[in-house]
């Protein structure tokens, strides 16, 4: 699974770092340089490649104007239509419409929720409600757009708390602003930051800490870093594993791919133990490494199934003990290990997790078992 938005998040202010080249002369100092924003479609003129690639992620269809009436365009879905009784010519923005789901900002700069039914499920193609009737300002250009201040009203629109100066998630929400490089590129690197802190700074829900966020028996979505955290894969960072530039919801095939290969090069043991296994050649064909140990046990937008959400999670251990539980007594927490509802019985639906208990140790092969996890635990990344 890759994800550009699991390197993303929102730098307004960058610190590039300099370098010696003996034909650029004197080296500029970054600290002493005024760097301003300067826009996707520079990037774009440089970096055709990454550009190109980017539009897979999904990063770049975060919000999305509307102009003179026209809804936006997507590279991959539709949006058909704004909510009942409202016209384009209402809307000012639509918020996402790229892999979920997509909700409605107003001529207010407001979220439109009078009435309800006012979030259209891209899986579905149906409707649901998103805090019918509340006043909903838009707060969400941290981690929705580029260059983001949270001064002022974007467009002079009430709604709207901050500024920006590209909405989505453009090049500069991660390499900062690009005026410094454009100029002086090879004096002036872009900046490249891989910690996965730095995607986390957006993918996490209730702060960058351990409490993984569950809501109507799935966990909440935008938490892949607060899983990593719980997780045994906690030192690693997300490039690790995700190429930055693409994605995986129009990309399904090379991101299990990838992953895959990742899964390969450090877990020989289990693999290998997978090949003896009774279900190898049925295996082999049929699954891949995620699928048991990054369902979709989160939910953006619709469920599909009782242990099937939308996103895939990020905690990885399974926990084969058919007294586990994945969440706590109230729901509202994640334990930090799968179980076998959503590890096996997502696609085996008819059965138990007596059933699941019996034959989850045995998917690896005779001589493999799976660790035991019997309680969460809360520890830090490093």
């Amino acid at each position: 699974m890759t994800a550009w938005g699991m390197l993303l998040s929102i730098c307004v202010v960058a610190v590039l770092s300099a370098c010696s080249d003996d034909e650029a002369g004197t080296v500029a100092d970054p600290a002493e340089l005024a760097v301003t924003y300067i826009g996707s479609d520079a990037c774009a003129q440089c970096h055709t490649q990454p550009t190109l690639d980017v539009i897979k992620s999904g990063h770049p269809y975060k919000l999305n104007k509307v102009v003179n009436g026209q809804p936006p365009s997507y590279p991959f879905s539709t949006v058909p239509d704004p909510p009942a009784g409202v016209s384009w010519n209402d809307v000012t923005y639509v918020i996402g419409g790229f892999g979920w789901k997509a909700r409605f900002l107003g001529t207010d700069g407001y979220i439109i929720t009078a009435g309800g039914q006012n979030q259209y499920n891209l899986a579905t193609g149906g409707w649901s409600d998103y805090h019918k009737d509340e006043v909903k300002p838009y707060d969400c250009g941290a981690c929705h757009t580029t260059g983001y201040s949270s001064a002022g009203h974007q467009d002079g629109l009430e709604g709207i708390i901050g500024t920006w100066s590209e909405p989505d998630i453009q090049c500069e929400a991660c390499h900062g602003p690009g005026s410094a490089h454009a100029e002086n590129p090879t004096g002036v690197p872009v900046s490249v930051d891989t910690r996965a802190e730095q995607c986390g700074s957006c993918h996490n829900r209730g702060g960058v800490n351990n409490v993984v966020i569950a809501k109507g028996g799935f966990i909440r979505h935008h938490e892949q870093y607060n899983e990593l955290q719980q997780s045994t894969h906690r030192n690693l960072d997300c490039v690790t594993c995700h190429d930055p530039h693409t994605g995986i919801v129009y990309n399904d095939l090379e991101g299990a791919q990838a992953l895959n290969a990742e899964c390969d090069d450090c877990h020989t043991t289990a693999l290998a133990s997978l090949q003896t296994a009774p279900l190898a050649a049925f295996q082999k064909d049929t699954l891949a490494c995620m699928d048991c140990h990054m369902p979709k046990a989160a939910k953006s937008a619709v469920s599909l199934a009782p242990f099937v959400g939308d996103i895939s999670s990020h905690i990885f251990a399974i926990n084969s003990d058919s007294l586990a539980e994945q969440f706590s007594t109230d729901g509202s927490t994640a334990n930090p290990y799968i179980t076998t509802e959503f590890a096996c019985l997502s696609c085996h639906p008819n059965e138990t997790k007596g059933w699941a208990a019996v034959y989850a140790d045995s998917i690896h092969g005779p001589n493999f078992k799976l660790r035991p996890l019997a309680a969460p635990i809360a520890r830090g990344r490093r």
